[in-house]
């Protein structure tokens, strides 16, 4: 369970990954020593993944994004699990999640044009094992993108 003092510092490097442990623990109201020890506990624990740099696709590049939509043969869990490891490998998918519902995964792709999408969709994808059906959704805007999640809002247990 989270504490009050994690969730402090939960939101603050949710803002900034880079944050000094001193600036953090004035903007937290810790000593140096207790917000590095529960700095660390976090990381440790797994509920702080990492640390990294946010970057924008369409200035790196990636001009193109979409979701793919992919149904598997559903003969044998070995074709998801194939599936599932031919995604993780590859570098274009962002963000794969397994679903309920009419298809089984929901991937995010970036691509630097719609031909290299096209490749990856039609050539890519389709060699990957168990791949049924693909359906692919073009992202027009990007109208919200965040990595924070609703800290605040968790009730806390001490």
């Amino acid at each position: 369970m989270l504490t009050q003092q994690d969730k402090k510092i939960i939101l603050q490097l949710q803002k900034n990954g880079r944050m000094p442990i001193v600036e953090l623990a004035k903007i937290t109201g810790m000593s140096e020593s207790t917000c590095l020890r529960r700095t660390r506990s976090l990381e440790e624990s797994g509920i702080i993944k990492g640390y990294r740099a946010i970057v924008d696709s369409d200035r790196a590049g990636f001009a193109v994004t979409a979701f793919v939509q992919v149904s598997i043969d559903q003969q044998s869990e070995a074709a998801f699990d194939q599936f599932k490891n031919a995604a993780k490998d590859d570098p274009f998918i962002l963000e794969c999640y397994s679903l309920s519902g009419p298809y089984d995964h929901l991937m995010k792709v970036v691509a630097t044009d719609n031909k290299e999408l096209s490749k990856f969709v039609l050539k890519t994808l389709r060699s990957y094992p168990g791949v049924r059906d693909a359906q692919t959704l073009f992202v027009l805007d990007e109208v919200k993108h965040s990595t924070e999640l609703p800290i605040q809002q968790l009730r806390l247990f001490e």
